[in-house]
């Protein structure tokens, strides 16, 4: 049996025209084809190169990080040895502050031992006494202040010493000077001090301050009943402990 071949579809297929745009059509299709590879590639490169960057932005931003985190170390210790610093400076003009004031205090004390001593040559008297060591100190009582002193005889072997002491507060009423003795202050006591004594004795007492009137003194007045005493007024500061 023969099999019958269609004249028109033999003749197209084997047409030279028809070869010839399914030839062009392939390559419109490779060339398409290598359009979009290349432009797959290029985006790769792209993106290779962007990431590239953002890596060394960011290896650059932790090294800035790190720089400035041991910057910051540096001035953090600095600070501390600093402060360090002053805290020794600040100590040590404390203690030299301390030691003067002890000086002082020595050298003021010696000077009212020479001035006693010349004082009882002067006067030719057998004995003559100090007031030192004034100290005072704030009570849970507002305006009430608790005192404490001692009272030496500076010539040795010179016998028992009698008296009385007064204490005066110096300051300020009104604006004015104004010197109050703890017999007119209220609330204070003892109000005077009985003296007796062979080489030193310690007072105490309270003394109650008005709040009209401004402490800046007290002066301890020493009376002496022994024959051969000579009186003596000492001047302290109104300071606290």
């Amino acid at each position: 049996m023969t099999q019958c071949r269609s004249p028109g579809l033999s003749q197209a297929a084997r047409s030279p025209s028809f070869a010839l745009r399914f030839l062009i059509a392939l390559f419109a299709l490779a060339v398409l084809g290598a359009g979009i590879g290349g432009a797959f590639f290029a985006g790769i490169q792209v993106e290779r190169k962007a990431s590239k960057s953002i890596v060394e932005d960011l290896r650059a931003v932790e090294e800035e990080r790190d720089a400035l985190s041991a910057q910051v170390a540096a001035l953090k210790q600095q600070g501390i040895v600093l402060e360090r610093s002053h805290q020794i400076d600040h100590e040590a003009s404390r203690t030299l502050s301390e030691q003067l004031k002890a000086a002082q205090d020595e050298r003021l004390a010696l000077d009212r031992e020479v001035s006693f001593l010349r004082r009882l040559i002067r006067e030719g008297g057998g004995g003559i006494l100090q007031a030192k060591d004034f100290k005072l100190k704030e009570t849970d009582e507002p305006g009430t202040f608790g005192y404490s002193f001692t009272v030496s005889q500076l010539i040795q072997d010179f016998g028992e010493s009698t008296g009385n002491i007064e204490i005066e507060v110096v300051g300020k009423r009104g604006g004015e000077e104004a010197r109050l003795p703890l017999g007119k202050l209220e609330g204070s006591t003892p109000t005077s001090h009985e003296m007796k004594l062979k080489h030193f004795q310690n007072f105490e007492g309270y003394i109650r301050v008005p709040d009209d009137f401004e402490p800046e003194n007290l002066i301890v007045e020493i009376k002496p009943k022994t024959a051969g005493l000579i009186p003596v007024s000492e001047s302290f500061p109104w300071h606290m402990e």
